[in-house]
């Protein structure tokens, strides 16, 4: 009986060691085999900065054709033989009962109609609503640019368009040159957006 006792004793002198051991050596202690530390699950994903390339996206627009960025810009155009010049895209992210991205809309339309024929695509993305929610807003708004659907926010998510409206200007290459949150002057807008896409354009 003594024995058993001193064996057990041992046992648990050389589990405290090696746990001080493991500590003095910056080691964290042992985990649950599955689970990742809390830092990790709450890591923001990398978002788009200036400088830096566009997160690459293909969405359906409201006739169900999938639209690809690399459809327009970016080092390899998806087809080459359809849109052989790359273009600079100018990417918006609205939703219908946001008020500044329908103030934004018109100023986009206006640029849009100002570098025409020009290589610059205009795109809106629609976040997160259902599709006949949008048709039932376009009955009622004319829209002339071209809007894809983001129906579960899985492209917005990656451009952290978490408000709206949410805009970026990205190069021929693929580069985002610009992010802009909300609309509020549209004057400087306007002037601000076609400095810089002539400027891209060059």
């Amino acid at each position: 009986m003594k024995f058993v006792i001193l064996i057990m004793i041992l046992s648990l002198a050389f589990n405290v060691a090696g746990q001080t051991a493991q500590t003095a050596a910056g080691l964290a202690p042992r985990q649950t085999a599955g689970l990742a530390p809390r830092q990790a699950e709450n890591s923001k994903p990398n978002i788009p900065a200036i400088g830096k390339e566009a997160p690459t996206f293909s969405l359906p627009d409201l006739q169900q054709k999938y639209v690809a960025l690399r459809d327009f810009c970016g080092p390899k155009l998806n087809k080459p033989w359809i849109n052989k010049t790359k273009q600079v895209v100018v990417l918006s992210f609205f939703a219908t009962y946001c008020i500044p991205c329908l103030k934004e809309i018109p100023h986009l339309e206006k640029l849009e109609s100002n570098f025409n024929g020009q290589p610059v695509k205009f795109l809106l993305v629609n976040v997160g609503e259902e599709e006949a929610k949008i048709k039932e807003f376009l009955s009622g708004n004319s829209v002339k640019l071209d809007i894809l659907h983001d129906r579960y926010s899985k492209i917005a998510e990656k451009y952290d368009a978490l408000s709206l409206p949410r805009l970026y200007v990205i190069d021929k290459e693929g580069i985002v040159r610009k992010e802009q949150k909300g609309f509020s002057d549209p004057e400087q807008f306007e002037v601000e957006l076609t400095r810089l896409l002539n400027d891209l354009l060059k």
